[in-house]
C-alpha cells in the first residue's frame, strides 16, 4: 500500500477543498464524512505497516476524545495523527497528535506538517521492518 493521507471532516466543502489541493500537490487521498467511514477502511492493525497520516476534524459526532486518540495509536501506531478544530483543541487530544490546528486553517503550516508526518510514518515504518 503507498502513503495515503486519511482525511475526516464532516464539513463537506472544506474536506472535498482540502482533498483537492492535496491531490494536486500528488498525495494520495482518502476522505470521509465520518470518522466510522475511516475505521472501517483501515486495513487490519495486524497487516503489512502502511505509511501515511490522518488529518482529523475534531470533534465529530462519532469521536470520544483522547480515548479514541489513545486506542488509535494503539492499534496503528505508525500512523501520525494531525488534528485541526473550530476552536481551541484541549491538551489532552494534543497529547496523541503529531500536530494540531485550529480554523481556519493556516494552509502553508498545514501542508509543512502534513509533509513532517508522512516523513515521520515513512521512518516509523522502516524502523518496524529493519527491527
Amino acid at each position: 500500500m503507498s502513503a495515503i493521507i486519511w482525511l475526516v471532516d464532516d464539513d463537506t466543502p472544506l474536506r472535498e477543498s482540502i482533498a483537492f489541493l492535496l491531490k494536486t500537490l500528488g498525495y494520495d487521498v482518502v476522505d470521509f464524512a465520518e470518522l466510522g467511514g475511516f475505521e472501517a477502511c483501515l486495513p487490519d492493525p495486524d497487516a503489512e505497516p502502511f505509511s501515511g497520516c490522518l488529518l482529523l476534524d475534531v470533534p465529530l459526532a462519532d469521536f470520544n476524545g483522547p480515548g479514541w486518540l489513545e486506542d488509535n495509536k494503539r492499534r496503528h501506531p505508525l500512523l501520525p495523527v494531525i488534528m485541526m478544530a473550530d476552536h481551541d483543541i484541549p491538551e489532552a487530544f494534543r497529547q496523541d497528535a503529531f500536530a494540531a490546528f485550529t480554523k481556519p486553517l493556516d494552509v502553508e503550516q498545514l501542508l509543512e506538517s502534513i509533509k513532517q508526518a508522512m516523513a515521520e510514518s515513512a521512518r516509523r515504518v522502516e524502523s518496524w521492518r529493519s527491527g
